[in-house]
């Protein structure tokens, strides 16, 4: 199951890479590397969108990826939360980052390489 995440979380950053987006992983990803390893289902990360821009972020992603809701675009903007799935049917939760301290952390994100060989 951590490997169908990996491979979801792999692809969601290569189409923020992509586009040439700011992100970083947070949640369960981000504790198998700074934290105590622990079970997670989902890739979760964060999108730096600024207030007031989030469609031109939201509307390609819905191309992307499936969305989990119906109303996956407005759910977004409301707040600020855009539900996605993987074709591997994992979750992905993409946050919609404003905030500076949002940015000071994705500004502050490094390159993982875990033993298995991949890179987030």
């Amino acid at each position: 199951m951590l490997s169908e995440v990996f491979a979801a979380a792999a692809d969601i950053q290569n189409f923020c890479l992509g586009q040439r987006w700011q992100f970083c992983f947070i949640g369960g990803v981000a504790v198998q590397r700074w934290g105590e390893p622990r079970f997670t289902h989902d890739a979760d990360l964060t999108l730096l969108t600024g207030f007031g821009n989030e469609r031109h972020f939201i509307d390609p992603l819905l191309v992307g990826f499936d969305a989990r809701r119906a109303d996956a675009a407005e759910f977004a903007e409301r707040y600020r939360v855009l539900l996605l799935q993987h074709p591997n049917g994992i979750p992905i939760d993409i946050a919609l980052g404003a905030l500076p301290f949002e940015e000071a952390t994705i500004t502050r994100r490094t390159l993982w390489r875990h033993e298995s060989g991949f890179e987030l």
